[in-house]
């Protein structure tokens, strides 16, 4: 079987000094001089908003793209350097990639489709045809070989995508947001099967989403980019309770950024007096001392509001399983996620109660 192989090809890649500008005067800096390690048999989620650079390293990784400067290096071969003039020509690289829009060919069946990346092989008629039945029965399309794309759901349209990616035995595995144009059901339903797949056969894995769940279920390491340049790397579990920084915190879905004065230090954590009174705070920094400020972040269900107080309403949302209140105080709005049984009416006044153990610093303001 040959899918099996991807499961002793753990290779892994790197990209060093990585740079790229667009316009007509390189006005755009789409990557700026970017170091990053892409470890064998894990999944790498490259995870930002529009215009922050991932998609540009990915495509620079497939050879789509062909960086202004660095050094991209895929299992200790060099396949791009800006120095010494080399530059590898996709098919050489041996890796496989999975598009946003499928970009399957209308005119061929699935068969056909998944089979074309072997057709420019050394690979027969009877080899190719095994290997694509073994491929049909591995993502879960078996009998629907002689279809054509048109016949296929969106989710099995992005089955076939994977299964041409990955049926020549590719070196890694290239995601470009891939489930973008599914709805929100089929999303999840297909999030789930391409995690039971890695599971199933191990393989290296670059994934492109601005999605963060999908990064939080799919990835073994997240990287948080803006701007062409890395603000964070780290497990899923990282980045999301320990953002470094506002951005990250923010892109990650904390919306209650609060500022404080340090009043002191404790075992585990500290104190600070911010505008929701007295917060203890997990966390330490070396350079953070008694009276200097910081910043804390909070996240809407770590806040619960209590009848009666000087915080008023502004609004709260029925979203089914919980209610999303928002509540001014101080000069501020704070978000609050709470039971959906517990849903103030707007203007009422309410205090906002916080649970200490889930209010963390920032790293890096």
């Amino acid at each position: 079987m040959t899918i099996a192989r991807l499961d002793g090809q753990m290779i892994g890649l790197a990209v060093k000094g990585l740079a790229k500008n667009y316009g007509a005067h390189g006005e755009v800096r789409a990557l700026d001089s970017v170091d990053l390690e892409f470890p064998p048999g894990k999944c790498t989620v490259l995870l930002g908003p529009s215009g922050c650079g991932k998609t540009t390293v990915l495509r620079s990784i497939a050879g789509l793209v062909a960086p202004d400067a660095g050094r991209i290096e895929i299992g200790g071969t060099t396949a791009f350097d800006s120095a010494a003039g080399i530059d590898l020509a996709p098919e050489a690289r041996q890796l496989g990639m999975v598009f946003q829009s499928y970009a399957l060919w209308p005119h061929m069946t699935v068969a056909e489709n998944i089979a074309y990346p072997l057709q420019s092989g050394a690979a027969g008629r009877l080899e190719i045809a095994q290997k694509v039945e073994a491929m049909l029965d591995w993502i879960g399309l078996r009998g629907l070989g002689s279809r054509y794309v048109h016949e296929l759901s969106g989710g099995q349209q992005q089955r076939v995508s994977l299964g041409r990616a990955m049926v020549g035995s590719p070196r890694a595995i290239l995601f470009d947001e891939p489930l973008s144009n599914l709805d929100a059901r089929l999303r999840e339903h297909m999030r789930m099967e391409l995690l039971a797949l890695r599971q199933k056969v191990p393989f290296t894995s670059i994934y492109v989403t601005h999605d963060l769940l999908e990064a939080m279920t799919l990835g073994d390491q997240v990287v948080v980019m803006r701007a062409g340049k890395v603000e964070q790397i780290g497990r899923p579990e990282d980045i999301f309770r320990r953002p470094r920084n506002r951005f990250a915190a923010e892109f990650v879905g904390i919306p209650n950024l609060v500022e404080g004065t340090i009043r002191g230090r404790e075992a585990d954590g500290f104190i600070v007096d911010t505008a929701l009174g007295a917060l203890r705070a997990r966390g330490w920094r070396d350079d953070w001392t008694t009276g200097a400020r910081c910043t804390l972040a909070i996240r809407a269900i770590s806040l619960a509001v209590v009848a009666g107080g000087a915080a008023r309403v502004v609004r709260a949302a029925f979203q089914g399983a919980s209610s999303l209140i928002v509540a001014a105080f101080a000069d501020a709005e704070f978000t609050i996620e709470t039971f959906a049984e517990a849903r103030p009416a707007d203007g009422a006044a309410v205090s906002i109660v916080p649970n200490s153990d889930s209010i963390f610093p920032l790293l890096d303001d």
